[in-house]
């Protein structure tokens, strides 16, 4: 008896440790849940920046292609450029927190990150007169802590599920075959905004998204801040697990 009841308890743990390790699809979105899936949405995201060279080109160019995006801003970088982050914001795109520093979360104190991520969001929030919501880790690194002060910060922690691999010199058409192969409705795309062939695989990688049915969300889009009540989304849990 007591060998049956351990074995159902392991059972239940098992299943329960791996489902607190699946990566959590971005379903707080238009439409999510019903059985019309078309259109189909899908986030594309930057992190770093602003850059003085490399931005105005990919805004430039997700203008000329009418997308609309995700910009993680350091907050060094944003306040030596403050006209290339309000021009972010105003041409539609979101605009969200990868810290002040760029340090790995790992090796912060709490006390330390809480100050960081206030510093940054008060560098953006001063610039685009709106609030923060959103925080990506640099390098995605993270710990159960970090997003325990990420969530009382105020913010939610997004990841990615499609990695570009954008900043390891990579060609236009290894991007483009890796982000179609694994894309799918409620992808979140992770690339940088400081590569100049990120800007290139830009006009090939949207056709082709569009031509599959995919249309352009921010993330504020993606998640309305009515959805921000849900349990998987207030939780701390981050949005997207990294991979890919």
């Amino acid at each position: 008896m007591k060998t049956k009841i351990l074995c159902r308890f392991l059972i239940a743990a098992s299943v329960f440790a791996c489902a607190a390790f699946l990566p959590f699809r971005a379903d707080a979105f238009p439409g999510a849940g019903s059985k019309n899936r078309s259109p189909r949405y899908i986030a594309i995201t930057f992190d770093d920046g602003p850059h003085e060279k490399m931005t105005p080109m990919l805004l430039e160019k997700l203008e000329e292609l009418q997308v609309r995006a995700s910009f993680f801003l350091v907050g060094t970088m944003a306040e030596k450029n403050p006209s290339l982050v309000r021009s972010i914001f105003e041409q539609g795109h979101t605009v969200a927190n990868h810290s002040y520093f760029h340090r790995n979360c790992k090796v912060m104190d709490q006390d330390e990150l809480s100050e960081d991520l206030a510093r940054c969001s008060s560098v953006i929030e001063n610039i685009i007169n709106q609030p923060v919501r959103f925080f990506r880790p640099p390098g995605g690194n993270y710990t159960s802590e970090t997003l325990r002060t990420v969530r009382k910060s105020g913010l939610k922690t997004v990841l990615w599920d499609i990695n570009s691999r954008d900043y390891t010199g990579v060609s236009v058409d290894f991007m483009t075959r890796r982000v179609m192969r694994y894309a799918s409705s409620g992808s979140i795309i992770l690339f940088h905004s400081g590569v100049k062939r990120t800007v290139d695989v830009l006009p090939v990688l949207v056709a082709k998204l569009r031509k599959n049915g995919f249309v352009f969300v921010t993330l504020d889009e993606m998640f309305p801040r009515a959805s921000l009540s849900n349990s998987q989304i207030s939780s701390g849990r981050p949005v997207a697990q990294k991979g890919r």
